[in-house]
């Protein structure tokens, strides 16, 4: 380094335009020589050296352009989509405006840690966002401490024109880890932080009863169609960091490359999902449409953010459902919550394919046929066929009891029931005198 200062120095003292020639001769050179220190396995995996007013750091770029699926969706859908999105949408400052998928900034981190404090450091940042014609997948590095500002820097010059984050627990984790980093780094906030698109809060609000768990590779798996193949789990990260930090192998890190890359591309088509979803629309022509149960969980979802029309429409097409899957869950919630506003006719059918279907299970539940029993004896006055469904909800009763542990619970159950049967068929006796 004190070889090239001295070597400037030299070309001060030359006339200015040959002094400036040479400078920038000098300054190529430079760069084709930092260039080469860069491993050859990062360059064949598109990664670059750059440089900014803070520093170094490395960066790989991918570009998608349009049209790309990223499992069941078309990326490029979310420019029809996004303006559903906000719902989900969690900010401070509310911005009325619809959401422009072309605002949004895909982010996912890898850290050295999993807390939130300033001593876990995010080592690789990748984030997605839209163009004109493609969606962009961008990753920086850093390869030791000193050019985590450069790294940053790079990030918030991203940010700027963007109105929302999109992340997957990113308000509880990424973002938090990313605001200590800044205050570290010299930078504080000012101005309202930026909207949210968390989308791990509503997979949770829609998929907790359908899905074995929420993690993201369940959900993408599961909902988006994806299948990763000889993918590097997102807890191995650390580990395989601090291996590059030990022997300097880029090998170690081209796992963690492809995984960070994908679960931005997961994000992007998620979004197209949720837009789907929340916009009460199907994913193409010739599909079937979502699942019953995410179909309640959705139209719950637009009822609980004040969108009741769009809710309204999702729970008649439920209604009109003739499956019920095993006729318990959103079927008896959503005949629940026609009870509730005073509308038994459109629980009635409801509560009798839930009836229809506990009759043929394995382990049956007796809310619809309690629910028909209360109906028929209290609001259309038929005893016998109120009696009807009390007995068959007791025969169930005996049939749970046998197969279940929970023997106290059960027992009250039975004596519940017998204690409705024994009153209906006291009114039946009673009437037909």
């Amino acid at each position: 380094m004190s070889g090239l200062r001295e070597r400037l120095e030299r070309l001060r003292a030359q006339s200015p335009e040959v002094a400036a020639e040479s400078i920038q001769a000098e300054t190529t050179v430079s760069a084709k020589s930092e260039e080469h220190l860069l491993h050859a396995d990062f360059r064949h995996i598109g990664v670059e050296l750059k440089s900014n007013e803070n520093g170094q750091f490395l960066l790989r770029r991918i570009v998608y352009p349009f049209p790309y699926r990223h499992g069941r969706y078309e990326l490029a859908e979310l420019r029809e989509g996004a303006s559903h999105l906000s719902p989900i949408a969690m900010r401070q400052n509310q911005n009325s405006e619809p959401i422009d998928a072309n605002k949004l900034l895909f982010l996912d981190t890898e850290t050295t840690g999993l807390g939130v404090g300033t001593g876990n450091v995010p080592f690789m940042v990748g984030f997605g966002y839209y163009t004109e014609r493609a969606f962009v997948v961008e990753q920086t590095l850093i390869r030791h401490p000193g050019e985590e500002k450069a790294m940053l820097s790079y990030l918030l010059g991203h940010m700027k024109d963007k109105s929302h984050l999109v992340t997957y627990n990113g308000r509880t984790f990424d973002w938090p880890v990313l605001v200590n980093r800044f205050i570290l780094n010299g930078w504080r906030r000012s101005g309202p932080e930026p909207g949210h698109l968390d989308f791990l809060h509503p997979s949770r609000a829609l998929w907790r009863n359908t899905l074995p768990s929420c993690r993201l590779s369940i959900v993408e798996e599961e909902r988006l169609g994806i299948q990763r193949e000889h993918d590097v789990p997102g807890s191995m990260a650390p580990a395989l960091y601090f291996q590059y930090l030990s022997d300097h192998n880029p090998i170690h890190l081209h796992g963690v490359y492809a995984h960070n890359e994908k679960d931005v591309l997961t994000l992007a088509s998620l979004a197209v999902h949720f837009g789907k979803l929340l916009g009460g629309i199907s994913r193409d022509a010739e599909d079937e449409g979502p699942e019953g149960e995410e179909l309640f969980r959705t139209a719950c979802w637009l009822e609980k953010h004040g969108n009741t029309e769009s809710a309204e429409r999702l729970f008649d097409l439920l209604g009109d459902r003739e499956e019920l899957g095993d006729g318990s869950g959103w079927s008896l919630a959503l005949a629940a919550r026609y009870k509730r506003a005073g509308q038994h006719e459109r629980a009635l059918p409801l509560w009798r394919k839930s009836a229809e279907k506990a009759e043929n299970s394995a382990l049956p539940k007796l809310d619809a046929h309690v629910e028909l029993a209360i109906y028929y004896e209290h609001r259309d006055k038929q005893l016998l066929t109120a009696l009807t469904y009390a007995e068959k909800a007791l025969e169930l009763a005996h049939m749970r009891a046998r197969l279940s542990r929970d023997s106290a619970s059960r027992n009250e159950e039975k004596e519940a029931l017998l204690r409705r049967v024994t009153r209906l068929r006291d009114k039946v006796s009673r009437e037909r005198m």
